[in-house]
């Protein structure tokens, strides 16, 4: 038996004397939205920011590698899955409206309904980000946006989870203390998203809504809804946009097995069919190349990628 396994079976041990829900060999393909990826060696679903903590002081004595999972919308996951620990926060889903414009999310909520739920309240602000896939905790550490909206303008107060050995646990940052960039921010696997205190502007609920719809509808007109993807694979390169690029070099409904690039917008992959993650890199390599040599660009990814 691997060191890993090792670990992992003591971990999942001392995970079911302390109450935290997991699973073991889980498929990680049930939980992303392009529908792939293998199995993880430990799933575990904890309830609460405490849990988190006590999840990943375990690992680390276990010597496990940890990886965080929210909606699995901009994430490829490698077919022969990934070793370790896969942390979901699904469950962390709570949402206080705290007064004054002032809302309190945990890293779990489901993006589209936190956008939805802050509209009919009178709260503008998220609404441009209707259509986002993911979770809050995702979208944050990747500062998400759209139509020259991006959450972390929006951000008053994270909590947080630290996994760097010696470290407490518990993080609490403002806003002048996190480094929001475009796609990218201070969080990721060494510092987890638990809890976000975000500032919005009250307005009339149907104004609001008005500008989502219209939104929403603009989404659907110009992306492809409704099947498998992972969101938009590479970043837009300064002064320019990636489906632009990809759509001038003839690379639309280009694929590899079932993996195609859309025809809605070039700058989504597809699953169709019984694609794997594997198809899905071969058909990203070729559009770089293939951009690559017709404009000198180098597009870079926005989606992220497990390997085991």
């Amino acid at each position: 038996m691997s060191g890993f396994a090792n670990g992992t079976s003591s971990l999942a041990r001392e995970l079911r004397d302390a109450g935290i829900d997991f699973r073991l060999d889980e498929p990680l393909s049930r939980y992303t939205t392009m529908g792939l990826g293998g199995p993880a060696d430990l799933l575990a679903h904890p309830a609460t920011v405490a849990d988190m903590i006590k999840l990943l002081a375990l690992a680390r004595s276990a010597d496990l590698p940890v990886r965080v999972l929210g909606a699995g919308s901009n994430l490829l996951i490698d077919d022969a899955g990934v070793r370790g620990v896969v942390i979901a926060t699904g469950a962390l889903e709570e949402i206080h409206f705290l007064g004054e414009g002032i809302v309190e999310a945990g890293a779990g909520v489901h993006f589209p309904a936190l956008v939805r739920q802050t509209a009919a309240r009178g709260l503008r602000g998220l609404e441009p980000g209707v259509g986002i896939p993911g979770s809050l905790g995702g979208i944050l550490t990747m500062n998400a946006g759209a139509y020259q909206f991006s959450i972390g303008a929006l951000v008053r107060e994270v909590e947080a989870v630290s996994s760097e050995k010696g470290d407490k646990g518990r993080v609490v940052l403002h806003e002048k203390e996190i480094d929001f960039r475009y796609r990218a921010s201070s969080f990721g696997a060494n510092l987890i998203v638990a809890r976000v205190r975000l500032s919005l502007t009250p307005d009339d609920p149907l104004a609001i809504k008005r500008d989502m719809n219209q939104h929403m509808r603009f989404r659907k007109e110009t992306q492809p809804v409704g099947v498998k993807s992972a969101g938009c694979i590479f970043k837009n390169p300064p002064g320019d946009s990636a489906g632009r690029l990809i759509d001038r070099a003839g690379l639309k409904g280009v694929s590899v097995g079932a993996a195609r690039v859309s025809e809605v917008h070039a700058n989504f992959i597809v699953h169709e069919g019984r694609a794997r993650t594997k198809d899905v890199l071969a058909l990203i390599e070729a559009v770089q190349e293939t951009v690559l040599r017709e404009t000198s660009i180098l597009l870079e990814r926005e989606v992220m990628t497990w390997s085991p």
